[in-house]
Protein backbone atom coordinates (compact mmCIF):
# COMPACT_ATOMS: atom_id res chain seq x y z
CA UNK A 1 0.00 0.00 0.00
CA UNK A 2 2.82 2.08 0.65
CA UNK A 3 3.74 2.45 -3.08
CA UNK A 4 -0.02 2.75 -4.21
CA UNK A 5 -0.11 5.99 -1.90
CA UNK A 6 2.74 7.37 -3.01
CA UNK A 7 2.21 7.44 -6.87
CA UNK A 8 -0.82 8.33 -6.64
CA UNK A 9 0.27 11.53 -5.12
CA UNK A 10 2.26 11.65 -7.62
CA UNK A 11 -0.41 11.60 -10.08
CA UNK A 12 -1.99 14.12 -8.00
CA UNK A 13 0.50 16.73 -8.03
CA UNK A 14 -0.57 17.91 -11.09
CA UNK A 15 0.16 15.18 -13.96
CA UNK A 16 -3.14 13.41 -14.17
CA UNK A 17 -5.59 14.88 -11.00
CA UNK A 18 -8.48 13.22 -12.61
CA UNK A 19 -7.23 9.77 -12.63
CA UNK A 20 -5.61 10.18 -8.78
CA UNK A 21 -9.17 11.38 -7.67
CA UNK A 22 -10.66 8.08 -9.58
CA UNK A 23 -8.05 5.85 -7.78
CA UNK A 24 -8.96 6.96 -4.32
CA UNK A 25 -12.70 7.06 -4.91
CA UNK A 26 -12.09 3.12 -5.86
CA UNK A 27 -10.08 2.45 -3.35
CA UNK A 28 -12.93 4.04 -0.83
CA UNK A 29 -15.90 2.48 -2.33
CA UNK A 30 -14.68 -0.34 -3.98
CA UNK A 31 -12.28 -3.57 -3.87
CA UNK A 32 -10.78 -5.38 -6.56
CA UNK A 33 -12.96 -8.71 -7.22
CA UNK A 34 -12.12 -9.20 -11.38
CA UNK A 35 -8.15 -8.88 -10.67
CA UNK A 36 -5.93 -10.33 -8.37
CA UNK A 37 -2.14 -10.52 -8.58
CA UNK A 38 0.03 -14.08 -7.38
CA UNK A 39 3.33 -13.72 -5.01
CA UNK A 40 5.44 -14.16 -8.74
CA UNK A 41 3.35 -11.01 -9.98
CA UNK A 42 1.21 -12.84 -12.49
CA UNK A 43 -2.41 -11.32 -12.27
CA UNK A 44 -5.23 -13.56 -12.86
CA UNK A 45 -8.67 -12.14 -14.94
CA UNK A 46 -11.41 -14.07 -12.99
CA UNK A 47 -13.59 -12.88 -15.66
CA UNK A 48 -11.90 -14.84 -18.29
CA UNK A 49 -10.17 -17.03 -16.09
CA UNK A 50 -6.92 -17.10 -17.26
CA UNK A 51 -3.06 -15.44 -16.30
CA UNK A 52 -1.81 -12.12 -17.74
CA UNK A 53 1.53 -13.64 -18.03
CA UNK A 54 1.98 -17.70 -18.87
CA UNK A 55 6.22 -17.03 -17.42
CA UNK A 56 5.78 -13.49 -15.46
CA UNK A 57 9.90 -12.71 -16.26
CA UNK A 58 10.36 -14.32 -19.57
CA UNK A 59 7.24 -12.91 -21.24
CA UNK A 60 8.54 -9.00 -19.98
CA UNK A 61 11.87 -10.07 -21.23
CA UNK A 62 10.70 -10.88 -24.41
CA UNK A 63 8.12 -8.21 -25.10
CA UNK A 64 10.92 -5.45 -24.04
CA UNK A 65 12.91 -6.52 -26.37
CA UNK A 66 9.96 -6.90 -29.47
CA UNK A 67 9.06 -3.00 -28.46
CA UNK A 68 12.72 -1.64 -28.09
CA UNK A 69 13.79 -3.63 -31.50
CA UNK A 70 11.09 -1.60 -33.31
CA UNK A 71 11.78 2.30 -31.79
CA UNK A 72 15.10 2.36 -31.22
CA UNK A 73 15.88 5.65 -30.27
CA UNK A 74 12.54 6.92 -30.10
CA UNK A 75 11.74 9.78 -28.20
CA UNK A 76 8.32 8.33 -26.94
CA UNK A 77 5.88 5.23 -26.80
CA UNK A 78 2.71 4.28 -26.73
CA UNK A 79 1.58 0.81 -24.34
CA UNK A 80 -1.94 -0.46 -24.46
CA UNK A 81 -2.23 -1.99 -20.80
CA UNK A 82 0.02 -1.44 -17.98
CA UNK A 83 0.01 -4.95 -16.94
CA UNK A 84 2.21 -5.18 -13.49
CA UNK A 85 4.34 -2.28 -14.46
CA UNK A 86 7.31 -4.03 -14.67
CA UNK A 87 7.51 -3.35 -18.26
CA UNK A 88 7.02 0.02 -18.09
CA UNK A 89 9.67 0.20 -14.74
CA UNK A 90 11.92 -1.42 -17.39
CA UNK A 91 11.24 0.65 -20.28
CA UNK A 92 12.16 3.97 -18.27
CA UNK A 93 15.73 4.06 -19.30
CA UNK A 94 14.96 4.32 -23.28
CA UNK A 95 12.30 7.11 -23.52
CA UNK A 96 11.66 10.69 -22.92
CA UNK A 97 8.19 9.98 -22.80
CA UNK A 98 6.13 6.59 -21.69
CA UNK A 99 2.46 6.60 -22.73
CA UNK A 100 0.54 3.73 -21.14
CA UNK A 101 -3.20 2.88 -21.81
CA UNK A 102 -5.05 0.88 -19.57
CA UNK A 103 -9.40 0.93 -19.49
CA UNK A 104 -9.01 -1.32 -15.91
CA UNK A 105 -9.33 0.81 -12.65
CA UNK A 106 -8.30 -2.26 -10.92
CA UNK A 107 -5.24 -3.10 -12.92
CA UNK A 108 -3.96 0.60 -12.23
CA UNK A 109 -4.74 -0.02 -8.92
CA UNK A 110 -2.52 -3.86 -8.60
CA UNK A 111 0.20 -2.07 -11.01
CA UNK A 112 0.87 0.61 -8.67
CA UNK A 113 1.11 -1.47 -5.54
CA UNK A 114 3.56 -3.19 -7.03
CA UNK A 115 6.50 -0.50 -8.09
CA UNK A 116 7.26 2.96 -7.14
CA UNK A 117 6.98 4.91 -9.89
CA UNK A 118 6.44 8.04 -8.15
CA UNK A 119 9.40 10.21 -9.60
CA UNK A 120 8.29 9.07 -12.80
CA UNK A 121 4.82 10.03 -12.64
CA UNK A 122 6.11 13.38 -11.25
CA UNK A 123 8.52 14.42 -13.69
CA UNK A 124 6.16 13.16 -16.94
CA UNK A 125 8.59 10.43 -18.27
CA UNK A 126 5.36 7.84 -17.69
CA UNK A 127 1.88 9.23 -18.45
CA UNK A 128 -0.69 7.21 -17.41
CA UNK A 129 -4.19 7.56 -19.61
CA UNK A 130 -7.36 6.35 -18.52
CA UNK A 131 -8.87 4.93 -21.36
CA UNK A 132 -12.12 5.84 -20.22
CA UNK A 133 -11.37 9.37 -19.35
CA UNK A 134 -14.33 11.70 -20.52
CA UNK A 135 -11.51 14.31 -21.48
CA UNK A 136 -9.30 12.44 -22.68
CA UNK A 137 -9.38 13.91 -26.34
CA UNK A 138 -7.93 17.53 -24.22
CA UNK A 139 -5.70 15.39 -22.64
CA UNK A 140 -3.65 14.02 -25.19
CA UNK A 141 -3.44 17.35 -27.21
CA UNK A 142 -1.90 18.84 -24.40
CA UNK A 143 0.33 15.95 -23.68
CA UNK A 144 1.34 15.07 -27.58
CA UNK A 145 2.14 19.01 -28.38
CA UNK A 146 4.74 18.76 -26.23
CA UNK A 147 7.76 20.26 -27.91
CA UNK A 148 10.17 17.14 -27.58
CA UNK A 149 6.70 14.75 -29.08
CA UNK A 150 4.76 16.89 -31.23
CA UNK A 151 7.78 16.95 -34.40
CA UNK A 152 7.63 12.70 -33.75
CA UNK A 153 3.97 12.06 -33.69
CA UNK A 154 4.69 10.42 -37.23
CA UNK A 155 6.38 7.97 -35.20
CA UNK A 156 3.64 6.73 -33.10
CA UNK A 157 2.65 3.11 -32.61
CA UNK A 158 0.56 1.38 -30.04
CA UNK A 159 2.38 -1.61 -28.52
CA UNK A 160 0.54 -5.03 -25.80
CA UNK A 161 1.45 -8.24 -25.12
CA UNK A 162 -0.57 -11.35 -26.07
CA UNK A 163 -3.10 -11.15 -23.36
CA UNK A 164 -4.43 -7.64 -23.79
CA UNK A 165 -5.14 -8.29 -27.24
CA UNK A 166 -7.01 -11.48 -27.02
CA UNK A 167 -9.47 -10.04 -24.64
CA UNK A 168 -9.27 -5.91 -25.01
CA UNK A 169 -9.20 -5.89 -29.21
CA UNK A 170 -11.89 -3.69 -29.17
CA UNK A 171 -10.97 -1.13 -26.78
CA UNK A 172 -7.30 -0.75 -28.63
CA UNK A 173 -8.92 -0.61 -31.44
CA UNK A 174 -11.10 2.65 -29.95
CA UNK A 175 -8.05 4.07 -28.29
CA UNK A 176 -5.94 3.87 -31.82
CA UNK A 177 -8.07 6.17 -33.37
CA UNK A 178 -8.94 8.59 -30.95
CA UNK A 179 -4.56 8.82 -30.74
CA UNK A 180 -4.42 9.40 -34.70
CA UNK A 181 -7.64 11.69 -34.56
CA UNK A 182 -5.58 13.60 -31.96
CA UNK A 183 -1.97 13.48 -33.94
CA UNK A 184 -3.88 14.60 -37.38
CA UNK A 185 -5.94 17.12 -35.45
CA UNK A 186 -2.26 18.93 -33.82
CA UNK A 187 -0.87 18.62 -37.37
CA UNK A 188 -3.92 20.02 -39.24
CA UNK A 189 -4.63 17.08 -41.26
CA UNK A 190 -7.26 14.37 -41.64
CA UNK A 191 -5.50 12.01 -43.08
CA UNK A 192 -4.50 9.06 -40.98
CA UNK A 193 -1.90 8.22 -43.06
CA UNK A 194 -0.22 11.15 -43.74
CA UNK A 195 2.78 12.30 -43.63
CA UNK A 196 2.76 15.92 -42.40
CA UNK A 197 6.82 16.44 -41.59
CA UNK A 198 7.71 15.05 -44.63
CA UNK A 199 5.63 17.64 -46.61
CA UNK A 200 6.58 20.53 -44.30
CA UNK A 201 10.60 19.84 -45.14
CA UNK A 202 10.13 19.14 -48.39
CA UNK A 203 8.34 22.62 -48.40
CA UNK A 204 11.08 23.94 -46.33
CA UNK A 205 13.77 22.50 -48.61
CA UNK A 206 11.65 24.23 -52.18
CA UNK A 207 11.10 27.72 -50.73
CA UNK A 208 15.37 28.03 -49.47
CA UNK A 209 15.85 29.91 -52.82
CA UNK A 210 13.20 32.67 -52.35
CA UNK A 211 14.03 33.13 -48.63
CA UNK A 212 17.86 33.79 -49.47
CA UNK A 213 16.46 36.34 -52.55
CA UNK A 214 13.84 38.48 -49.91
CA UNK A 215 13.61 40.53 -47.19
CA UNK A 216 15.38 38.67 -44.21
CA UNK A 217 13.46 38.06 -40.84
CA UNK A 218 15.92 39.67 -38.29
CA UNK A 219 16.40 42.62 -40.65
CA UNK A 220 12.48 43.47 -40.10
CA UNK A 221 12.73 43.01 -36.46
CA UNK A 222 15.43 45.33 -36.09
CA UNK A 223 14.06 47.90 -38.01
CA UNK A 224 10.35 47.40 -36.94
CA UNK A 225 10.56 46.87 -33.21
CA UNK A 226 9.28 49.10 -30.21
CA UNK A 227 7.99 51.40 -32.74
CA UNK A 228 4.59 51.41 -32.21
CA UNK A 229 2.52 50.11 -28.90
CA UNK A 230 -1.12 48.96 -30.51
CA UNK A 231 -1.61 46.65 -32.52
CA UNK A 232 -4.66 44.47 -33.39
CA UNK A 233 -4.33 40.98 -34.99
CA UNK A 234 -7.31 40.27 -37.38
CA UNK A 235 -8.67 36.77 -37.56
CA UNK A 236 -11.14 35.53 -39.74
CA UNK A 237 -14.07 34.13 -37.46
CA UNK A 238 -17.75 34.92 -37.82
CA UNK A 239 -17.58 37.84 -35.53
CA UNK A 240 -15.31 39.41 -37.63
CA UNK A 241 -18.07 41.11 -40.51
CA UNK A 242 -19.36 43.30 -37.51
CA UNK A 243 -15.94 44.85 -36.40
CA UNK A 244 -15.21 45.27 -39.86
CA UNK A 245 -16.55 49.03 -39.44
CA UNK A 246 -15.24 50.14 -36.47
CA UNK A 247 -11.75 48.78 -37.80
CA UNK A 248 -11.88 50.57 -40.93
CA UNK A 249 -12.87 53.69 -39.02
CA UNK A 250 -9.59 53.39 -36.65
CA UNK A 251 -6.84 51.66 -39.07
CA UNK A 252 -4.60 54.80 -38.96
CA UNK A 253 -4.55 54.14 -34.83
CA UNK A 254 -3.36 51.11 -34.93
CA UNK A 255 -0.50 48.29 -36.72
CA UNK A 256 -2.84 45.08 -38.29
CA UNK A 257 -1.54 42.00 -37.93
CA UNK A 258 -3.88 39.82 -40.85
CA UNK A 259 -4.20 35.95 -40.92
CA UNK A 260 -4.30 34.97 -44.49
CA UNK A 261 -7.99 33.72 -44.36
CA UNK A 262 -9.46 37.16 -43.26
CA UNK A 263 -7.29 39.21 -45.83
CA UNK A 264 -9.85 38.95 -48.68
CA UNK A 265 -12.24 40.56 -46.18
CA UNK A 266 -10.48 43.65 -44.99
CA UNK A 267 -9.03 43.47 -49.24
CA UNK A 268 -12.52 44.30 -49.82
CA UNK A 269 -13.26 46.96 -47.09
CA UNK A 270 -10.34 48.96 -48.19
CA UNK A 271 -8.39 48.22 -45.66
CA UNK A 272 -4.84 47.89 -45.66
CA UNK A 273 -3.19 45.73 -42.84
CA UNK A 274 0.33 46.30 -42.09
CA UNK A 275 0.93 42.47 -41.62
CA UNK A 276 -0.18 39.15 -43.94
CA UNK A 277 0.57 36.11 -42.24
CA UNK A 278 0.53 31.98 -43.56
CA UNK A 279 1.72 29.35 -42.45
CA UNK A 280 -0.06 26.66 -44.48
CA UNK A 281 1.63 23.51 -46.46
CA UNK A 282 -1.41 23.10 -48.27
CA UNK A 283 -1.93 24.92 -51.43
CA UNK A 284 -5.58 26.23 -50.76
CA UNK A 285 -4.68 29.67 -49.00
CA UNK A 286 -3.94 30.79 -52.97
CA UNK A 287 -8.02 31.58 -53.28
CA UNK A 288 -7.32 34.69 -50.69
CA UNK A 289 -4.58 36.17 -52.76
CA UNK A 290 -6.72 35.97 -56.21
CA UNK A 291 -7.05 39.73 -58.08
CA UNK A 292 -4.71 41.72 -55.50
CA UNK A 293 -3.02 45.54 -56.64
CA UNK A 294 0.21 45.49 -55.69
CA UNK A 295 -0.32 49.51 -55.50
CA UNK A 296 -2.63 49.04 -52.95
CA UNK A 297 -0.26 46.95 -50.50
CA UNK A 298 2.70 48.42 -51.28
CA UNK A 299 2.93 49.28 -47.46
CA UNK A 300 1.92 45.22 -46.95
CA UNK A 301 4.49 42.59 -45.88
CA UNK A 302 3.40 38.88 -46.27
CA UNK A 303 5.16 36.95 -43.73
CA UNK A 304 5.86 33.53 -44.39
CA UNK A 305 6.53 30.52 -42.51
CA UNK A 306 9.63 28.49 -44.55
CA UNK A 307 6.85 25.82 -44.35
CA UNK A 308 4.27 27.46 -46.73
CA UNK A 309 3.06 25.45 -49.64
CA UNK A 310 5.38 26.58 -52.51
CA UNK A 311 2.30 27.15 -54.87
CA UNK A 312 1.00 29.74 -51.97
CA UNK A 313 4.88 31.27 -51.68
CA UNK A 314 4.83 31.65 -55.53
CA UNK A 315 1.26 33.15 -56.21
CA UNK A 316 2.49 35.82 -53.59
CA UNK A 317 5.80 36.44 -55.37
CA UNK A 318 4.43 36.83 -58.31
CA UNK A 319 2.11 39.75 -57.43
CA UNK A 320 4.97 41.75 -56.54
CA UNK A 321 4.24 42.38 -52.65
CA UNK A 322 6.49 42.68 -50.49
CA UNK A 323 7.60 39.32 -48.42
CA UNK A 324 9.78 37.62 -46.28
CA UNK A 325 10.22 33.84 -45.42
CA UNK A 326 10.78 33.23 -41.93
CA UNK A 327 12.33 30.06 -40.40
CA UNK A 328 10.44 28.61 -37.66
CA UNK A 329 12.09 27.19 -34.29
CA UNK A 330 12.35 23.79 -35.20
CA UNK A 331 15.46 21.97 -35.01
CA UNK A 332 15.66 21.81 -38.89
CA UNK A 333 15.72 25.48 -39.45
CA UNK A 334 18.34 25.61 -36.99
CA UNK A 335 21.06 23.57 -38.00
CA UNK A 336 21.04 25.45 -40.91
CA UNK A 337 22.76 28.62 -38.31
CA UNK A 338 21.47 31.34 -41.42
CA UNK A 339 20.07 33.41 -38.57
CA UNK A 340 19.06 36.08 -40.49
CA UNK A 341 15.98 34.57 -41.92
CA UNK A 342 14.79 33.10 -38.56
CA UNK A 343 13.33 31.95 -35.69
CA UNK A 344 9.50 32.65 -34.52
CA UNK A 345 7.58 30.67 -33.02
CA UNK A 346 4.43 30.11 -35.51
CA UNK A 347 2.79 27.68 -33.45
CA UNK A 348 0.06 25.27 -35.77
CA UNK A 349 -2.22 28.54 -36.09
CA UNK A 350 -1.45 30.92 -38.46
CA UNK A 351 -3.49 33.49 -35.37
CA UNK A 352 -0.74 32.35 -33.08
CA UNK A 353 1.97 32.91 -35.08
CA UNK A 354 0.43 36.95 -35.48
CA UNK A 355 0.26 36.97 -31.48
CA UNK A 356 4.15 35.73 -31.61
CA UNK A 357 5.19 38.44 -34.18
CA UNK A 358 3.68 41.19 -32.06
CA UNK A 359 5.04 40.25 -29.35
CA UNK A 360 8.60 40.14 -30.95
CA UNK A 361 8.26 43.56 -32.35
CA UNK A 362 7.30 44.39 -28.52
CA UNK A 363 3.81 45.55 -29.03
CA UNK A 364 2.39 46.53 -25.49
CA UNK A 365 -1.12 46.73 -26.15
CA UNK A 366 -2.62 43.51 -28.57
CA UNK A 367 -5.85 43.04 -29.44
CA UNK A 368 -7.67 40.48 -31.56
CA UNK A 369 -10.94 40.34 -33.24
CA UNK A 370 -12.35 37.27 -35.15
CA UNK A 371 -10.57 34.99 -33.21
CA UNK A 372 -13.70 33.52 -31.61
CA UNK A 373 -12.82 29.52 -31.63
CA UNK A 374 -16.46 28.76 -31.44
CA UNK A 375 -19.60 28.35 -33.66
CA UNK A 376 -21.67 31.18 -34.00
CA UNK A 377 -25.60 31.03 -33.49
CA UNK A 378 -25.84 29.88 -37.13
CA UNK A 379 -23.32 26.70 -37.28
CA UNK A 380 -20.89 28.84 -38.98
CA UNK A 381 -17.21 28.68 -38.03
CA UNK A 382 -16.38 31.55 -40.57
CA UNK A 383 -17.24 34.78 -41.37
CA UNK A 384 -20.27 34.99 -44.19
CA UNK A 385 -18.04 35.44 -47.57
CA UNK A 386 -15.19 33.59 -46.26
CA UNK A 387 -13.38 31.78 -49.49
CA UNK A 388 -13.66 28.33 -48.34
CA UNK A 389 -16.72 29.03 -47.13
CA UNK A 390 -18.72 30.26 -44.10
CA UNK A 391 -19.23 26.68 -42.50
CA UNK A 392 -15.93 25.02 -43.66
CA UNK A 393 -14.72 23.44 -40.01
CA UNK A 394 -18.10 21.62 -40.00
CA UNK A 395 -17.24 19.81 -43.07
CA UNK A 396 -13.86 18.40 -41.78
CA UNK A 397 -15.83 16.55 -38.84
CA UNK A 398 -13.55 17.31 -35.83
CA UNK A 399 -15.09 15.97 -32.57
CA UNK A 400 -17.24 19.23 -30.68
CA UNK A 401 -17.58 19.93 -27.48
CA UNK A 402 -19.75 22.51 -25.20
CA UNK A 403 -17.90 25.50 -23.22
CA UNK A 404 -18.74 28.25 -21.38
CA UNK A 405 -19.14 31.58 -23.75
CA UNK A 406 -17.40 34.80 -23.44
CA UNK A 407 -18.10 36.23 -20.41
CA UNK A 408 -19.92 33.40 -18.81
CA UNK A 409 -23.35 33.74 -20.57
CA UNK A 410 -24.30 30.65 -21.15
CA UNK A 411 -22.34 28.15 -23.63
CA UNK A 412 -21.24 28.00 -27.05
CA UNK A 413 -20.09 24.89 -29.74
CA UNK A 414 -16.34 24.59 -30.14
CA UNK A 415 -14.22 21.69 -31.57
CA UNK A 416 -10.97 20.13 -30.57
CA UNK A 417 -8.51 21.76 -32.42
CA UNK A 418 -9.78 25.22 -31.57
CA UNK A 419 -9.57 24.28 -27.71
CA UNK A 420 -6.07 23.21 -28.47
CA UNK A 421 -5.52 26.59 -29.29
CA UNK A 422 -7.04 27.84 -26.61
CA UNK A 423 -4.87 26.63 -24.32
CA UNK A 424 -1.73 27.62 -26.40
CA UNK A 425 -2.23 30.81 -26.40
CA UNK A 426 -3.61 31.08 -22.93
CA UNK A 427 -0.01 29.56 -22.01
CA UNK A 428 1.58 32.30 -24.24
CA UNK A 429 -0.43 35.15 -22.24
CA UNK A 430 0.72 33.78 -19.01
CA UNK A 431 3.84 33.74 -19.93
CA UNK A 432 3.97 37.32 -20.84
CA UNK A 433 2.10 39.21 -18.37
CA UNK A 434 3.56 42.84 -19.47
CA UNK A 435 2.16 42.75 -22.01
CA UNK A 436 -2.15 43.61 -22.23
CA UNK A 437 -4.11 41.32 -24.33
CA UNK A 438 -7.37 42.44 -25.37
CA UNK A 439 -9.99 40.50 -27.33
CA UNK A 440 -12.47 42.74 -29.36
CA UNK A 441 -14.98 40.17 -30.26
CA UNK A 442 -16.81 40.85 -27.04
CA UNK A 443 -18.99 43.53 -29.02
CA UNK A 444 -19.77 39.91 -30.60
CA UNK A 445 -21.23 38.42 -27.62
CA UNK A 446 -21.96 34.75 -27.52
CA UNK A 447 -19.34 34.28 -30.61
CA UNK A 448 -16.77 34.28 -27.82
CA UNK A 449 -15.17 32.17 -25.37
CA UNK A 450 -12.13 33.85 -24.60
CA UNK A 451 -11.86 35.98 -21.75
CA UNK A 452 -10.25 39.16 -21.47
CA UNK A 453 -6.93 37.78 -20.29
Amino acid sequence: MMYLEKNIQALASGTNEPLAKKLVDFLQNSKCVRFSLDENLNIFDQKNQVFMYGDVRQEIAYFQKSILEKTLRYPFVCIYGIGNALLVKNLVPFYKHIFVFESEIELFILALSVLDLSEELSSGQIYLVDANEEKINIQLSILFNQKDIFGYLNLYEIFMNSYYKNYYYDEIKKIDVIIYNNINLLTKSLNPDSKVSLICYENFAKNIPLMLKNIPFQRIISERKAKSENCIVVCAGPSLEKQIPLLKKYQENFVIFCADGAFPLLYKNDIVPDYVLNIDFEEYPIEFFKDIDKEKLKTTLFLLAIGTNPKVVLSIANKGVSFSLILTDHPFCKILNIEDFGYLEVGTHVGHMCYTLALTLEFKNIIMIGQDLAYNQDGNSHFKDFVLGKDIDKTLNIPSLKVVAYGGKGEVLTHLAWDNYRKKLEHLFSCNRKVNFYNATEGGGEDSFYKRA
